[in-house]
């Protein structure tokens, strides 16, 4: 009856133990959820990109989770979805943006993505734009982690830099 009952018992554990994947099963895996993942976030950057071209930094914003960091150059980091909008309505005020997102990859799993890629930004200086200021066309290379939040696809970790060499620094001279 015992060896029985323990014989019972192992075969249901072995029924309820989680099956290994092998590599490629790992492999496949990933890659279909990468896909899916990108088709999501690459409709969210289309978004993105119509909120900046009619100026909506509130409705930008409620792409970030409420506990997202922008990491912008040459600023300190934005912590949190408000302050990500407060610093969209500034830029926002001062001219108007045209954005170009090209998505080079998007890496997926489970709940959280990390797409990289590039954005090709158009500045029009605006009424309300400082004196001097002058309209400008950079990109933007970037890497952004998502996390997916009630089924949807929403921005974490934001960060982006130039892909423009620096521009050499001179000591004066006496």
């Amino acid at each position: 009856m015992r060896i029985t009952f323990l014989a019972a018992a192992a075969v249901l554990l072995a029924a309820c133990a989680p099956k290994l994947e092998t590599p490629e099963q790992t492999a496949a895996r990933l890659k279909a959820e990468s896909d899916t993942a990108r088709l999501a976030i690459e409709a969210q950057d289309a978004r993105i990109v119509r909120f900046i071209a009619a100026a909506e930094p509130d409705s930008l914003a409620s792409i970030y989770v409420e506990d997202a960091v922008l990491y912008a150059k040459d600023m300190t980091a934005l912590r949190g979805r408000g302050a990500i909008a407060s610093q969209w309505r500034t830029w926002m005020g001062t001219g108007s943006f045209a954005y170009r997102v090209t998505t080079f990859s998007v890496e997926a799993s489970g709940p959280i993505a990390i797409e990289t890629g590039r954005s090709d930004v158009t500045f029009t200086p605006g009424p309300k734009a400082p004196a001097g200021t002058k309209a400008a066309a950079f990109s933007v290379i970037y890497v952004t982690t998502w996390r997916k939040t009630g089924g949807q696809w929403l921005i974490s970790r934001d960060i982006g830099t130039s892909d423009q060499p620096a521009q050499p620094t001179h000591a004066k001279r006496d």
